[in-house]
This record gives C-alpha cells, sequence and structure tokens, in this order.
C-alpha cells in the first residue's frame, strides 16, 4: 500500500456490514467475511500465491463507495452488477490494491468467496435463524457448477450434510 491514508482506507472497509437486507442473528463485516474467503481459499489449494491471499483478504475493500449490494440485486440487474464492478475495480485501482489473478486462481477465489457463505449460512442456522435458508441454497446452486476439485468436492459434502442435520 502507498501510504497512510490508503492503509486507513482499507482498514475501514473491514467494518462494512454485509446482509444488511436479511434477518440475521449478529453482523458480519466484511473483515470477518474476507478473513473467512482467505481460510477457505488455502483449504480449496494450499500452495496458493500471496497476491490470491491478498486479493482474498482485500476484495471488498471497493464497498467503501459502494456498500454491500445483496449478491441477488446483482444477478437480477447485470448492467448494475457491471457498473458496480467497474466501480469496485476503480477504488481498488487507486488504492493499488488490484491484484490480477490467473484463471485458476480466479476460480479458486471465487468457489473460497461462496463456501464462505455457507459457512455464514450454517452458523447463522445453529443460532436458530431459518430465514438463512434460501442463501445457503443459492451458494450451494452457484457451486454446483462441476468446477470443484477434491477439496471443494468434499467441503461442499460436508456443509451439506451439517446444514442438513441442523
Amino acid at each position: 500500500m502507498k501510504d497512510l491514508d490508503t492503509l486507513c482506507k482499507v482498514m475501514n472497509s473491514g467494518d462494512i456490514k454485509r446482509y444488511h437486507t436479511l434477518p440475521t442473528i449478529g453482523e458480519q463485516t466484511n473483515a470477518t467475511h474476507s478473513w473467512g474467503v482467505a481460510v477457505i481459499a488455502t483449504y480449496l489449494h494450499p500452495n496458493l500465491s500471496a497476491k490470491i491471499l491478498l486479493k482474498a483478504l482485500m476484495h471488498d475493500v471497493g464497498e467503501i463507495e459502494t456498500g454491500d449490494i445483496p449478491a441477488p440485486v446483482k444477478w437480477e440487474n447485470p448492467e448494475l452488477k457491471k457498473q458496480l464492478h467497474l466501480l469496485e475495480e476503480k477504488v481498488a485501482k487507486n488504492l493499488e490494491i488490484d491484484y490480477e489473478l490467473t484463471e485458476y486462481e480466479q476460480t479458486i477465489f471465487k468457489q473460497a468467496d461462496m463456501f464462505e457463505l455457507l459457512f455464514f449460512c450454517v452458523k447463522q442456522r445453529r443460532l436458530g435463524n431459518r430465514h438463512i435458508n434460501h442463501v445457503f441454497s443459492n451458494g450451494v446452486e452457484k457451486l454446483s457448477d462441476g468446477n470443484l476439485n477434491e477439496q471443494g468436492n468434499k467441503l461442499l459434502g460436508f456443509l451439506l450434510t451439517i446444514y442438513g442435520g441442523l
């Protein structure tokens, strides 16, 4: 990072609240989410480059400009999704935290991001939140494209099993 102002912006982005349009028990911030994405990415592929871990840790920093727009809103509005992506990329570029990933690294990163969502849903369900079921289902659907490696398949099976048992 280039300076202390950049560091402060990146640090402040960790406080952005996720799932603000859903009833949740407690809250999740971008900091907690991003840490989870990085940890899951190392599970999916233990020998990752520092670049993908940095991307995992800072991938939602652009939300200091946009807030956390719910994924279903972006899925239903492709043009909005594109514009938000461009804005968030611009923020990352300005802060010099725009990490370019290989196609494989991008796949692992996106899977880790979605798996983190599933872990959040499991935690919510354990706490008694039944409003999160459709979020879990959406996450499973996004991961069921057949591109998971062996670790990813194991993790998806595990999460499906424990979620179904709650």
